[in-house]
């Protein structure tokens, strides 16, 4: 389920109280705690497979803060990944407060918003998911030329406008 390195990377990242609540834009789409994932210099260099049972374990997390019941297969996942490193950060809040649900709310809006404006101004959008992870490819063709204004506010204005709002 997760490799050596990254099973002994994640056991190093215990709870702290103090830890500052952070948004992920993409590929989290929704808040997490700065004591929860290691920095992106060592994010990046955990294989793939890693990566996504990770960031599919933090979505698993934002919804049962929601009350949501997981499915067979999500609990089956959720309790081998807790089996491995039980010590991560990532379980110890499973409850959160108003604040920190309203923030996830709002992460998870503001991406959306944002993807729509990918979606939108994309040439062509490629989707596919597995096991609750999403990914897409948009390609842009730059070399088309465009008459009259923009149709609405470019993407990536309104994407960094969304990350500049959440100050916490």
């Amino acid at each position: 389920m997760l490799s050596e390195n990254t099973i002994a990377m994640l056991s190093t990242l215990t709870y702290r109280a103090d830890a500052k609540r952070q948004v992920c834009v993409l590929p989290l789409a929704g808040i997490y705690w700065d004591d929860e994932l290691p920095e992106l210099r060592e994010l990046t260099e955990i294989p793939q497979a890693d990566h996504d049972n990770i960031f599919r374990l933090l979505g698993l997390r934002s919804r049962l803060w929601t009350g949501e019941i997981l499915s067979d297969n999500d609990q089956e996942f959720w309790d081998g990944m807790q089996s491995l490193v039980p010590s991560w950060a990532a379980f110890r809040r499973i409850r959160v407060s108003r604040d920190d649900l309203q923030a996830d709310e709002d992460a998870q809006r503001e991406t959306m918003e944002g993807l729509k404006g990918w979606f939108a101004d994309a040439d062509k959008v490629n989707l596919s998911e597995k096991d609750g992870l999403q990914r897409f490819s948009l390609t842009f063709n730059l070399t088309k030329g465009r008459t009259g204004p923009p149709k609405h506010e470019p993407w990536w204005k309104r994407i960094f406008r969304a990350v500049s709002h959440n100050p916490k």
